[in-house]
């Protein structure tokens, strides 16, 4: 008799113990510490910032807003309004060919007199689309070279320049 050693199966080797399966299932686990990681540090820095939100309307208060809307105007506005906002030399009086020169812009002049969006739309689409009836103006429209914020931005530092007693006699845009 000979003796036979006992019939065994292959053993098969559990495929989640090879060394495999654990280098790929640590590498998806760091990858998901890291991702997890990145979003945090990425929440916390968005939280520090407050969000750019849009302009749509005047603000003088809005430093950074005011000095954009300074450098503006006095690129796009001052050759005709004056760079300290005095406007065009003989206003109000009609040049002879009718047109009025530009206004002043500061409290000596009428701007203050009319709602924020009436200065809004003024700067957009012209003094045309404003002026009164049977008035010619030569305000051009701005509107295809500046954008709604920075024409807000303008406003915003027009209006910062007006004394405060000023400011309070303006019309409120009506919403």
């Amino acid at each position: 008799m000979s003796h036979q050693p006992p019939a065994t199966t292959p053993q098969r080797s559990n495929p989640r113990s090879t060394p495999h399966f654990v280098l790929r299932r640590t590498a998806v686990i760091g990858f998901a510490i890291v991702c997890m990681l990145a979003l945090l540090v990425f929440v916390i820095r968005s939280s520090g910032r407050s969000p750019a939100a849009a302009v749509n309307q005047a603000d003088v208060t809005n430093v950074q807003l005011v000095a954009q809307g300074r450098q503006l105007y006095q690129t796009r506005c001052a050759s005709c309004h004056g760079s300290d906002l005095a406007g065009e030399a003989g206003w109000p009086q009609r040049h002879a060919n009718g047109v009025m020169p530009a206004p002043p812009l500061d409290e000596r002049g009428t701007t203050w007199q009319r709602d924020d969006q009436w200065i809004f739309t003024t700067i957009k689409h012209g003094g045309q689309v404003t002026a009164p009836a049977g008035t010619i103006s030569y305000m051009p429209a701005l509107g295809t070279g500046l954008t709604d914020q920075e024409i807000w931005a303008v406003v915003s530092y027009i209006k910062s320049t007006w004394p405060e007693s000023v400011r309070d006699l303006q019309p409120k845009t009506s919403e």
